[in-house]
């Protein structure tokens, strides 16, 4: 198979690859076309899957035949094409058959957007700071605290009156116009006395109440309530069971033994410091990575195709909806309550998605440089980590069959080897701070950070920076969705 490539000189991302198949070939394929075409065919004079294909070729037509096995080989003369010709294709190809007929070669023409090439800026050697919370002592009695709070338990209280911060057991009837209403009742309902809770303000009028007593609570529910709620006026016969008060247990060995496997208060104390420093050392190392990613990504220069943007801010609005799935919302409600479009939204993504692509293009131009490579049982173990949970062989087998997910399993991969070789050759100095010199830093960036639109900051939680691009599987990430198969 003959293939030659032309750049184009106003779109130097994308080629045109010219592609000559040997008449040989394209018997083959039509040789093929015909075995399976005459396995279904009736023609009279011959029992079914026995006619040959000289009659087959009389009977459908000798071009029919030729057609089929046309369009059978042309996308694999494709992919071989484009192989031989050392491109990555980011795009659908534009495929114009030029001449084929019987005894002749197949020739044709594909256009295509591919990946760019990189000219990398200075990588080697990379003088950066590895920045490492100290954990302090207030740290642990934080995470102590904390815990003492989870194993807090209600107890009914010896008191006279409800007083604000104590739960009241009741039992309500709620009326609108005197009329009872959907929800507007509840028998034994635990209600902690506070400003906002149930109802705004109804909780407050509880204070003062004694077991048994009943009274009489009016309130406003807000503009934000149910349809047939907001903003309407109820009145609630309110009738108290009993108190109810939060009890913090003593930080001691009792609760040290009912937080997990320890004896005493120090044992889970040096857990907690332990835990801590763990949480410390993989922060940094991320920051680490970003740190130097985004160093080799500015010095960097690319021409990006729009296409690659696109399908980007594509995957990332994916990512998203996965995400507000998650927490109960979808797309469209989100839009409607932010007053925009999927095309504004796409926009507000647009920064980043153009990040992660220039990023993701420089690790692999820095891969090559270096020839970093990944063997196939690499990628056979990542896709058995991302595509395997909940999977029978059957279907992980089919699955890891697929040789676009193993390309994409496999770039992940080798962007991964190129953060890691990154890390490995740079100067990398550690730095250990206090917490208090974080709080500064953040309080510093505060005023810009406040005025960020909701939509960026989503498109920040949809994963619109270059962290993305070193996501590692052994860290849990999340995998693009041509890798896991999911939508």
């Amino acid at each position: 198979m003959k293939t030659t490539v032309e750049r184009l000189p106003d779109h130097p991302a994308r080629v045109v690859l010219e592609v000559e198949v040997e008449p040989e070939r394209v018997e083959q394929a039509v040789d093929r076309v015909y075995r399976r075409v005459v396995r279904d065919l009736r023609i009279p004079g011959f029992r079914k899957g026995r006619a040959p294909r000289k009659i087959v070729e009389m009977y459908l037509g000798k071009d029919a035949l030729l057609q089929e096995a046309i369009e059978e080989l042309v996308p694999a003369a494709y992919r071989e094409a484009a192989k031989q010709a050392e491109i990555d294709p980011v795009s659908r190809a534009q495929i114009d058959i030029i001449d084929f007929g019987e005894g002749k070669p197949l020739t044709f023409k594909a256009e295509v957007d591919v990946k760019p090439e990189v000219t990398l800026g200075e990588y080697k050697g990379l003088a950066v700071e590895k920045h490492i919370r100290k954990v302090t002592d207030a740290d642990v009695e934080r995470v102590l605290e904390r815990i003492r709070q989870n194993n807090a338990r209600l107890e009914t209280a010896d008191k006279e009156a409800v007083e604000e911060g104590d739960y009241a057991v009741i039992d309500f009837d709620g009326y609108i116009d005197g009329e009872p209403f959907r929800g507007g009742a509840g028998r034994g309902e635990l209600v902690e006395v506070t400003p906002e809770a149930f109802v705004p303000g109804f909780a407050q009028q509880l204070i003062g109440m004694k077991p048994g007593e009943e009274r009489e609570v009016t309130v406003t529910f807000p503009e934000d309530a149910r349809d047939d709620l907001a903003g309407k006026e109820a009145t609630f016969s309110v009738r108290l069971q009993e108190i109810k008060v939060r009890v913090v247990p003593e930080l001691d060995d009792e609760l040290a033994k009912t937080a997990g496997d320890f004896e005493t208060l120090e044992e889970l104390r040096a857990d907690a410091r332990r835990r801590l420093e763990e949480a410390a050392a993989e922060d940094a190392a991320s920051e680490l990575e970003a740190r130097i990613i985004e160093r080799v990504t500015d010095a960097a220069a690319v021409d990006i195709p729009e296409v690659m943007i696109e399908q980007e801010i594509e995957q990332m609005i994916q990512e998203f909806r996965v995400n507000l799935a998650a927490s109960g919302w979808r797309l469209e409600d989100y839009l409607e309550v932010n007053k925009m479009t999927e095309e504004q939204l796409a926009e507000e993504f647009r920064p980043g998605a153009e990040r992660r692509v220039k990023s993701d293009l420089v690790l692999e131009a820095i891969a090559r440089a270096e020839n970093l490579d990944v063997t196939e049982e690499e990628v056979d173990e990542r896709m058995r980590l991302v595509l395997g949970p909940g999977r029978d062989e059957k279907e992980l087998a089919e699955l890891m069959a697929d040789e676009d997910r193993r390309e994409v399993s496999r770039l992940n991969l080798l962007r991964l080897k190129a953060v890691r070789w990154l890390i490995d050759n740079a100067d990398v100095t550690e730095v250990e701070y206090e917490p208090e010199e974080a709080a500064e830093e953040e309080a510093a960036a505060g005023d810009e950070g406040a005025a960020e639109t909701a939509p960026k900051a989503a498109a920040e939680a949809a994963g619109g920076d270059e962290e993305a691009a070193a996501a590692d599987a052994d860290a849990g990430e999340a995998a693009p969705a041509d890798e896991t198969g999911k939508a």
